[in-house]
């Protein structure tokens, strides 16, 4: 099949660093990943830095409340193809702003948007925050996380806060190379921001920490894929619809 069938429109990826430091590990952690993604694929990157926008997160009940600049990188997240999201481990769980920066997430937006989770740490002895805080953290969203996160220690990096370890780079090669066949899908590629526009406005006008949401059991997707296109980009056939 010719290659002109696939879309080559970049991939709309945004990417948040939890780190509240300057220079950050978390920070050169997602950006390493974010260059083998883009060595890989065509992408667009916003990247949403804590070390810039920690500060204008403050003590905000109502998203309204926020900085237009953080209710934009929300709108921005909220549109995306795809994340990368890094966060430095605090008493063995991401931060309290981290959690807070996501409770303002319209808690539709994301539903089979995926993920690539990523963490910094101390030692080895905090891996899990991958699976126990982050994945549990966007399985609420019903976002889908990707197979294999990163994670790094401080032996992972120069005293300069540049990644030194063959081992890590060759986890986040690994990552990027099974993240790749899900993110070639992602939902139309590119499309999503103008379908969750209007999310986005409306949680800009009223969306609270404290709100009661009342939601679906299973929420929709902003954009699915057709299983039916996807059948036939893989097989080189059409699919007939059986008729009684």
């Amino acid at each position: 099949m010719s290659q002109q069938f696939f879309s080559q429109k970049p991939l709309n990826i945004v990417a948040v660093s939890g780190g509240l430091n300057n220079p950050s590990k978390t920070e050169a952690l997602v950006q390493e990943i974010i260059n083998e993604l883009g060595d890989a694929t065509p992408i667009e990157v916003h990247f949403i830095k804590f070390s810039e926008i920690g500060h204008l997160l403050g003590g905000a009940i109502y998203r309204n409340q926020l900085p237009q600049r953080v209710q934009d990188d929300l709108a921005k997240l909220e549109a995306a193809d795809a994340l990368i999201v890094g966060t430095p481990v605090y008493r063995a769980s991401f931060t309290g702003l981290f959690k807070h920066f996501f409770d303002f997430v319209e808690q539709t937006a994301l539903v089979d948007v995926p993920v690539l989770l990523a963490a910094s740490g101390g030692s080895d002895r905090h891996a899990l925050v991958l699976e126990h805080q982050l994945r549990p953290l966007f399985s609420f969203f019903q976002a889908q996380t990707l197979p294999i996160g990163v994670y790094a220690t401080d032996r992972d990096f120069t005293p300069e806060y540049t990644i030194k370890s063959d081992l890590l780079r060759a986890r986040i090669t690994l990552a990027v190379a099974r993240a790749l066949p899900i993110l070639e899908w992602a939902p139309a590629k590119g499309k999503r921001a103008e379908v969750v526009k209007d999310k986005s406005q409306q949680a800009n006008q009223n969306l609270g920490i404290n709100k009661q949401i009342e939601q679906d059991e299973v929420l929709t997707s902003a954009a699915v894929p057709s299983l039916d296109a996807a059948e036939s980009r893989l097989h080189h056939k059409n699919i007939k619809t059986n008729v009684a």
